[in-house]
């Protein structure tokens, strides 16, 4: 009994990875008509809605996760996530002051903030403020090149400078990002060569 909720989550989960919107609504619909319906219901609701197209309802239900007052570690990454999928579901829209809006909230600490960064600057870049664009974006280049939201961010800054009119600063930045793209291809290798001799199970 004291799992059926993380039960019903899963079950819901599964179905909107096989693309079933529909079929998660009910499931999660049915959860959040509960008197002690978690954080974790609304947010999934909201995503599976906006997946389904009820921006509507959907934008409403992520917007109330995304301000709720965290206590926790966990509750605060809950709310910085659906943070950044608003902030990324307005961007999709065209919305990019409305996405700044919602990624604004997103701490620059926390494990999200390499996305909603990338998201910020993308918002910007939509507004054509590629000057806006390269202030997110400079500082996201700079973290650890095995996120993939900072090897975007890799060649976003230099196509900013290039959009800006400095082509020689975005030709040596775009350089910079092959010798980085290489580095990792090669690292990704090693880890896939490592799994397939079973040696990640040994170390």
């Amino acid at each position: 009994g004291s799992l059926e909720e993380d039960r019903a989550l899963l079950r819901a989960n599964v179905l909107m990875a096989r693309g079933k919107y529909a079929e998660a609504i009910k499931v999660l619909d049915a959860l959040a008509k509960g008197p002690n319906a978690s954080s974790y219901v609304r947010y999934n609701l909201g995503v599976a809605l906006v997946r389904s197209g009820d921006l509507t309802r959907g934008t409403t239900l992520l917007d109330e996760v995304g301000k709720l007052p965290a206590t926790s570690e966990e509750y605060r990454s809950l709310r910085d996530k659906a943070n950044v999928a608003l902030g990324f579901a307005s961007l999709q829209e065209g919305r990019g002051a409305q996405a700044r809006t919602y990624l604004e909230r997103v701490r620059l600490s926390g494990m999200f903030s390499n996305k909603a960064l990338l998201g910020f600057g993308w918002a910007a870049a939509a507004q054509g403020r590629m000057n806006v664009a390269l202030v997110p974006w400079s500082e996201l280049a700079a973290r650890d090149a095995s996120d993939a939201a900072v090897l975007e961010a890799k060649l976003a800054v230099p196509y900013a400078l290039a959009e800006l009119g400095a082509e020689a600063q975005a030709l040596s930045l775009f350089e910079d990002a092959i010798g980085v793209f290489d580095h990792e291809t090669a690292n990704l290798d090693e880890s896939v060569a490592a799994i397939r001799d079973g040696k990640l199970l040994d170390g």
